[in-house]
């Protein structure tokens, strides 16, 4: 049996990841597979799933989630930081 956590207690919080997208630009994308993401308050904006939005696809722009496609796994928004922040 497997139990999925929301990653709020510290025993099941992510591990940090940290991003360089100066580095690996599409490396990093939303959970619709965009790289054109932007980071805002707390959580990240991507502005191609808002226009898919606006032009009638069921999506929404605001995700708190990134996807690494290169490893397949979905980061909480609450565990990245960002490289040029350090």
């Amino acid at each position: 049996m497997s139990v999925i956590t929301d990653g709020s207690a510290m025993a099941d919080a992510h591990e940090e990841v940290v991003i360089d997208r100066d580095d690996e630009p599409y490396r990093w994308v939303c959970p619709n597979g965009h790289c054109s993401w932007d980071r805002t308050n707390n959580h990240c904006w991507c502005p191609s799933c808002a226009r898919q939005s606006e032009n009638g696809v069921d999506v929404h722009p605001e995700h708190w989630e990134i996807v690494d496609e290169k490893t397949g796994q979905t980061i909480p928004y609450a565990a990245v930081r960002f490289a040029e922040d350090q």
